[in-house]
């Protein structure tokens, strides 16, 4: 091999390596690019999520604080259990009294002697 030959396969080496440098710095480039889209992508569902935790964290204590006052609210009703309750007669006439039936036939006494 000559040295003129020796000569230009070290050029079309060199302007190879050249070739491939210049691609990988253009990858390089273009990786870098892509990093940092993902890189601010994370960052704003970072800020996301941390808004969710925080929005959670305030529903959660408004649930915690209505359940509280529903507690409070039904323990004030608790002197209220001894209300009776009417049985089938008594609910079928307060049905037909509401429904505009006649209860001229009705026994008035038995109204007065279960208010007693």
């Amino acid at each position: 091999m000559t040295t003129i030959e020796s000569s230009r396969l070290l050029l079309m080496r060199v302007q190879k390596a050249v070739g491939l440098i210049k691609h990988l710095r253009d990858e390089n480039k273009e990786l870098q690019a892509r990093f940092t889209l993902v890189e601010n992508h994370n960052k704003e569902l970072q800020d996301l999520y941390d808004k969710l935790s925080t929005d959670q964290a305030a529903i959660d204590q408004a649930i915690a604080s209505a359940l509280e006052e529903l507690d409070t609210s039904l323990g004030d009703l608790e002197g209220f259990e001894d209300f009776g309750t009417l049985d089938s007669e008594e609910l079928s006439q307060a049905e037909d009294f509401s429904a505009g039936i006649d209860t001229d036939d009705m026994d008035i006494e038995t109204f007065e002697d279960e208010d007693l």
